[in-house]
């Protein structure tokens, strides 16, 4: 590692993040990736950290000052004008990536290529059960999209018999409302805050908040809510 890489981390974690910061907060929206990680490094190897500074998202400013972003690249000495110069000859070379926050923490990763952004993965199965995790999506979708007809889906097999996606909506939308709604903001709390989730053969649960547990089973390969309180 690097002098400036270890100074880097130590005195401006942000800095390091700039390539990738730049990918989706360029200067000019015209300009393709590439040619404004040629200018950041450009501006870096020739010491114009004023320049350099400005191609850094607003975002990224807010939370590194530009006395620490110069500071830093001026301890780091010759590392720095290498570091400018890696990016500068990389730009053109080396594949750009990034992500999209699609829903509920799942990221949709993009590739630039051929003057262009692409899809560069497999978009997210909106109503997957194939996982413990995955259910636990769809049922938070389904319940905040009104999609009782796809929460009938996740319901296990004993539950089933004379349920129908219109009681659920009389249970999720009648007199329980308020209290359903506190119980899905939990969920989505525990979502975001990546709640592990243990499984034990056809069974999981997921501990979350400060006294509540979620339990799944799995029937037919597809994994079910047993009680998500």
């Amino acid at each position: 590692m690097s002098s400036l890489d270890r100074l880097v981390r130590a005195r401006a974690r942000g800095v390091t993040l700039a390539a990738a910061v730049l990918l989706v907060a360029c200067a000019h929206r015209a300009d393709a990736p590439s040619a404004t990680l040629t200018s950041f490094g450009a501006a870096i190897e020739r010491r114009d950290y004023a320049a350099a500074y400005a191609l850094m998202s607003s975002e990224l400013r807010q939370r590194v000052p530009f006395d620490t972003f110069k500071a830093t690249l001026e301890a780091g000495g010759e590392d720095a004008q290498e570091f400018g110069r890696r990016l500068r000859e990389g730009a053109n070379k080396a594949p750009l990536h990034a992500e999209v926050d699609v829903d509920l923490g799942e990221k949709l990763p993009l590739v630039y290529e051929g003057g262009r952004w692409r899809i560069d993965g497999q978009p997210f199965e909106t109503w997957s059960q194939k996982t413990p995790r995955a259910a636990l999506l769809s049922f938070v979708r389904a319940l905040s999209r009104r999609r009782y007809d796809v929460a009938l889906r996740l319901v296990p097999n004993r539950y089933r018999p004379g349920l129908s996606a219109d009681k659920l909506r009389d249970y999720w939308e009648g007199d329980q409302k308020t209290e359903n709604a506190r119980l899905l903001e939990r969920l989505r709390a525990a979502v975001a805050a990546g709640a592990p989730i243990v499984e034990l053969g056809d069974e999981a649960h997921m501990p979350y908040g400060d006294r509540y547990e979620m339990r799944f089973v799995r029937e037919d390969g597809a994994w079910k809510i047993e009680d998500p309180d």
